[in-house]
């Protein structure tokens, strides 16, 4: 592994670097990255892999801002704002994978029936407010607790995405594959 660059005391947005906190996971190209304690202009402190601090951006944050956002958005009637973000990605994937025949994880999800509750099904907003509460962060995936279980508050979690590979339905050393999913290539 490369020499890791020092970024101690760099700013990146909101966040300050306070030091190096291990390395993260390793990515598609087989390189892995940094990973940095740092602490936001609001008294939070989060960590955050170089790569995600060094996207040329200044919007870096705990998720402060993110709120604050929302807060606004409120004051202006706004539906949610946050068309283009990566948190309304997640929704837009989310529902996708419940809804939509053609995608290409439906019969792991909405095929078996696995479903977006009422409340976040219906207001994109709701979901963002309760991603923002229950500790979403750019570096997060969402995570079902009871992989059988649907979409809804009480069942979901967010965790590292090195986390979210373990629980892949395909890993059978893990879990059994639910029907009717079926992984492409087998034969029944």
């Amino acid at each position: 592994m490369g020499k890791v660059k020092d970024l101690t005391g760099h700013k990146f947005g909101r966040l300050t670097v306070i030091g190096q906190n291990g390395f993260g996971e390793k990515n598609k190209s087989g390189n892995r990255y940094a990973k940095w304690l740092c602490r936001c202009d609001c008294g939070n402190y989060c960590e955050r892999t170089t790569d995600i601090l060094k996207r040329s951006r200044n919007d870096h944050s705990c998720g402060c801002l993110a709120k604050e956002h929302l807060g606004e958005m409120a004051k202006a009637n706004v539906t949610h704002g946050m068309t283009g973000s990566r948190l309304y990605g997640c929704y837009k994937s989310m529902m996708s994978r419940c809804y939509r025949p053609k995608d290409i994880h439906y019969n792991a999800y909405g095929k078996r029936g696995i479903t977006v509750c009422g409340e976040w099904k219906n207001n994109p907003k709701a979901f963002i407010e309760w991603a923002l509460a229950n500790g979403y962060s750019d570096d997060l995936t969402i995570e079902r607790i009871n992989v059988n279980g649907d979409y809804e508050p009480s069942n979901c979690t967010w965790i590292p995405m090195s986390e979210q590979h373990k629980n892949k339905q395909s890993n059978r050393n893990k879990m059994p594959l639910p029907e009717p999913y079926q992984e492409r290539g087998e034969q029944k």
